[in-house]
């Protein structure tokens, strides 16, 4: 019975003393920039204080059946593990083309 008292005093100490995750609806937008021409191109970039970082552009490209919108960008972010994570992408006439890393 003691060693049952021990072990949730122990438990609850420890619970009070890890910090609490950040509630990713309190994030606040830290940078943005947007430009966007309104005919063939546009691109914006942010970063939020919740870890989260995203940036694109994309521009009219003119192909043989018309034209299509060319895209490319990156977004990266943290993990609750505390891992940062990466998505590098292009866009076009061809698809969505994805590559998913971790940076650290």
């Amino acid at each position: 019975m003691k060693y049952q008292i021990i072990l949730i005093a122990f438990f609850a100490v420890a619970c009070l003393a890890m910090p609490a995750p950040e509630d990713d609806t309190q994030a606040e937008t830290l940078r943005l920039e947007s430009e966007n021409n309104g005919v063939d191109k546009y691109s914006f970039s942010y970063d939020t204080s919740n870890g989260i970082s995203r940036t694109e552009e994309g521009e009219l490209k003119t192909i043989e059946d018309g034209a299509a919108i060319v895209v490319k960008g990156s977004t990266q972010w943290t993990a609750p593990n505390g891992k940062k994570y990466e998505i590098v992408f292009n866009a076009d006439e061809t698809g969505y083309h994805p590559s998913f890393k971790l940076v650290a």
